[in-house]
């Protein structure tokens, strides 16, 4: 089995996430917004549900608010995932590919180092968090599967 080609994995997710970044616009997850909580963004009612509320999203939702409850730039880089991973600076920023990109790289890395090697298993634990867990989001690893087997992995 040859080893996944990781440039070719960023944009097959990019296609995937965003369009390949053209529709790269932040989007809310109710699970990092207060319970109950509602929002009228891009037209949508939003209703936090709380299901991934913690001290630690508490926090980061007492300094940026709304804006921490969301995925940014062409990859959809969950503000939480990034600052677990080392990411200190404002969720908005992420929105710029030059930033979002490193802390994609260090996302893909953990599933690398517990042993992923396809990239089924790195579309799974990119969008689930783990390969190794019972979450398999199947539409979605097929969409990143399709994308990378598309085209020679133009980067974005």
């Amino acid at each position: 089995m040859p080893p996944v080609d990781i440039p070719r994995l960023l944009h097959a997710i990019a296609q995937v996430e965003t369009s390949g970044g053209r529709n790269n616009w932040p989007r809310l997850e109710v699970a990092y917004m207060p319970t109950g909580q509602r929002y009228t963004v891009q037209g949508r009612l939003l209703t936090g549900t709380g299901t991934a509320w913690n001290a630690i999203v508490a926090a980061r939702w007492g300094v940026w608010g709304l804006a921490s409850a969301a995925s940014w730039g062409p990859w959809q880089v969950l503000f939480h995932t990034a600052a677990d991973r080392g990411y200190s600076g404002p969720p908005w920023a992420l929105v710029d590919p030059a930033i979002s990109e490193l802390w994609v790289r260090r996302n893909l890395a953990y599933p690398q180092r517990r042993g992923a090697q396809t990239v089924e298993e790195f579309a799974d634990a990119y969008n689930s968090g783990t390969h190794r867990d019972r979450i398999i989001p199947h539409a979605y690893i097929a969409d990143v599967v399709a994308a990378y087997q598309h085209d020679g992995g133009t980067p974005c």
